[in-house]
């Protein structure tokens, strides 16, 4: 099973939720779960802005290695849940990637638990922000990805999701 996070940029949000998820997946039973982040504004080859590299420093976790790349459609097709920040993430995936529009959520639907919720709302985007925000950002980013969790155990039917 894969996900990918999508974001503007890859620089701030999808790699601190990807991170988040792939520190998540080895501990819960997900561990084969393939975990990826692009941006749709086509920057690659950036690293994570400073202030995401340091507000996971904090929670234990690293950014330094990541590099920033564009969405492309074997990212899009390879994926089995796509999940955007933003409304408009989701309406860039459905303009230049009409198929799997079915496997695409947005991050804040699973903020209030494992089942999606459909009047989600816009994680804002940080860049730019004082690492304060960026704080902000991740706990909420945390809170969903640990709903995502939940909500990718009950549909994972791999044998080592006991």
């Amino acid at each position: 099973m894969k996900v990918l996070f999508v974001c503007s940029g890859n620089i701030c949000r999808s790699p601190m939720a990807a991170e988040y998820l792939r520190h998540r997946a080895a501990h819960s039973g997900l561990a084969h779960l393939v975990v990826d982040s692009a941006g749709t504004l086509g920057i690659v080859g950036a690293p994570a802005s400073p202030e995401a590299i340091r507000t996971l420093r904090e929670a234990g976790l690293d950014l330094t290695g990541h590099r920033s790349k564009g969405i492309s459609a074997s990212d899009v097709k390879s994926s089995d849940l796509v999940v955007g920040m933003a409304r408009d993430h989701l309406e860039y995936l459905a303009g230049h990637y009409p198929d799997g529009n079915d496997r695409r959520l947005l991050l804040r639907a699973f903020e209030h638990g494992a089942d999606p919720d459909p009047d989600a709302r816009d994680l804002p985007d940080p860049i730019g922000e004082a690492v304060e925000v960026y704080r902000e950002q991740f706990g909420l980013i945390r809170t969903c990805v640990d709903h995502l969790v939940l909500h990718l155990r009950h549909l994972d039917p791999s044998p080592d999701n006991g």
